[in-house]
Parts: structure tokens; sequence; C-alpha cells
């Protein structure tokens, strides 16, 4: 056992100790892994400490996938099972499958890059789809563990392509260059090693090493290419942040272009939702709680909330599964507390999470 500062807790630690209010409340029970949200929630009652099992990581554990009892008529089931879920995962494999092909082709110096053609594909996944939130509903259930380079490079430029919507952004034109930040955002790792990318242990320094450079190795790549310096400076910038403490350069807020800002938060929010997916359990709302959580001087928060705040309303009238298993639905988002909803239960009593910290939502039914 060891204590444990909260700001360096990692979601999916497991608990030493139950987590006791000042006033006696039993927040979280020992042996379970510690959510994003509930560390949200130890900010209101001042707890700086927490007591984690002797485990170099226990991220691995961290589950919160709803119990078999849910794997039925789910939301999530319906939209798997309907026609446009079809349609759209074929347009979607089509898009991974020819974007793979085509930096394949491009890298070994035996092709182009065919904008227009991966542009196509990506219209024809939004064809069908009149809104942003019926493309992220499609997006929440499409996720794979372990996603390659090339189906996340393709949630990227999905995500960021809503994103801009939901900003405001209206010409298509424009829409498209960012959904080709998107795509292109990755192609530096098309030159790193396929074992060091798929490592499933932890990386040592020199392959943490070899990553990290491939934000300059893609923007090489694309140096020369007559594309819009945007999509370029996306390649290069996604991994800088606000505040400086990103890489490759370090670059702050002036001097980060904002298609990079955005794509900087769709790149993690996908990591985020690929990292623990289950069709009936996946939580938004521990994907935001875990955004919330980081200094907010990190990411654009002109595009943060607005994305986040989006995502959280998408997910009104939908069915969650508590952490003392007590089932309800989401009636209200608090535009304050985005990962701590308004719920109704079964019994027709009103929870208001913000307040009830003893709760969170484990998973969406």
């Amino acid at each position: 056992m060891r204590r444990i500062d909260v700001n360096d807790i990692k979601p999916g630690m497991l608990l030493a100790e139950k987590i006791i209010s000042p006033k006696g409340q039993i927040l979280a029970l020992e042996n379970t892994p510690v959510s994003a949200q509930q560390l949200l929630h130890l900010t209101y009652y001042g707890i700086k400490e927490l007591s984690i099992q002797d485990e170099e990581d226990a991220i691995k554990k961290y589950d919160f996938d709803a119990p078999d009892e849910f794997v039925g008529e789910t939301q999530s089931w319906r939209i798997i099972n309907s026609q446009e879920f079809v349609e759209f995962k074929r347009a979607y494999e089509k898009c991974s499958s020819q974007l793979e092909q085509i930096i394949d082709d491009f890298v070994n110096k035996q092709g182009t890059l065919e904008n227009e053609k991966l542009l196509a594909d990506i219209h024809s996944v939004f064809e069908k789809h009149s809104t942003g939130l019926g493309i992220m509903a499609m997006m929440l259930n499409i996720q794979e563990i372990d996603t390659d380079t090339y189906k996340h490079s393709v949630n990227v430029a999905i995500i960021s392509r809503v994103c801009g919507g939901w900003l405001g952004i209206t010409d298509e034109k424009e829409l498209d260059v960012l959904t080709m930040c998107g795509l292109y955002h990755d192609i530096g790792k098309s030159l790193i090693p396929r074992d060091i990318l798929t490592k499933t242990e932890p990386l040592s320094a020199d392959e943490f090493g070899r990553i990290a450079e491939h934000p300059l190795l893609g923007y090489n790549l694309l140096s020369d290419v007559a594309i819009d310096r945007r999509i370029k400076l996306a390649a290069l910038q996604h991994h800088e942040r606000n505040d400086g403490s990103g890489y490759p350069y370090g670059l702050t807020k002036d001097f980060i272009n904002l298609y990079s800002k955005i794509v900087a938060i769709t790149d993690v929010y996908d990591a985020m939702t690929a990292d623990r997916c289950y069709r009936a359990g996946i939580c938004p709302f521990e994907v935001i709680a875990q955004f919330m959580r980081q200094d907010k001087a990190k990411y654009d928060q002109n595009v943060l909330q607005v994305f986040l705040l989006n995502i959280a309303e998408s997910y009104i009238g939908t069915g969650v599964l508590l952490s003392d298993n007590s089932r309800g639905m989401i009636t209200m988002i608090n535009k304050d507390a985005l990962s701590s909803p308004l719920i109704k239960l079964e019994n027709g009593d009103f929870v208001d999470l913000n307040s009830r910290t003893d709760l969170f939502i484990r998973a969406c039914i």
C-alpha cells in the first residue's frame, strides 16, 4: 500500500482503503478501481491523498463494463443492429482501408496522397447523418480495443469534422481541411517500427523517444506536398499543449494553429474512448471527467468546453447504470459539472450527481 497525492492518481488504480468523507460518508470501497468521476468529486471534500494498492500499473484492471444483464436491447444494441449502422460501418471500413493503402504507397514512393478519394469516403460516412450527434453515436459503437493507427486517424478525422460544426465552422472547404488534418495527423507513425507501436509492455525511454519523433517525421513527409499548410501543422503540432507542456517544441497557445488545437483534443478523446470499450458499457462521462481533471491551461477551453458540452448533451434521454447498481435516465446536463448530470431513477426519484458525490455513472445502457 502507498499513499499518493490525488493529483497524481490515474483512473483505474486500485484502492487499498475505502474513501470516507469528512462527515463519515463512504465515497468508494477498497479493492475497487477509482474512476475519474470519483477523483473529480474528491475536490469537494478537500481530500489530498489516497491509499493505493502496490501495483505498478493497475490501469489494465480499470473496467466499468455493464454487466451481462445489459447485453440485450440497450441503446447501443439498437444502434449496432440497425441498417443505418451497417451502412455507416461499411463506409467507415472502406475509408480506413483506403487511408492505409494510400499512405503506404506514398511513404514507399509508389503513389501520391489521394486527398479527394479520401474526402469522398468521409463524405459518404456523413451522408445519412444530418447531425454530429448521430455520427458520435455511431462512432462510440464502432470503437475497437487496440485500434490501429489508420482507424484511429479516421476516427480523429470524423470527430474533428463534427467538432468543427459544433464550433460554428460551416464552410465545406474549411471542414474538408479540418478533416484532412485528422486523417494525416499521425502519418509520421508510418515511419516508426511496428513492433514499437504495437508493444503491450511499458516502453523503454528509447522506444518512447522514437514514438515522440512522429510529429516531426509527419511534418517532413508532408512538407513538399501541395496541401493546405494547416494540415502539415496538425501533423507537427497535435501533441503541443497551450501551456507549453507538449512536444516536439513545447509551443504555447499563441503559436499553435486552431485546427491543431482541435485535433489535439479529438486525438485524446478517441484514445480514451477506444481504451476501454464494450458495446453496452462505454461511459463518455468518465472521459469528460478525465478531461475536466486536467489543468485548464493545457487545452484551448473555447474548443474543449463546446466539444464536451455537446458530447454530454447527446446523452440526454439515455439509460444509465450508476455505481450503486441503480438504473435511471439522464434528464438534464449541468453545464458547470458536465460529468454529473441529473438522473431520473426507475422509481421516479431524481438524483443530482453533482450533489451526490458518492455516486457516479458506471455505464450508459
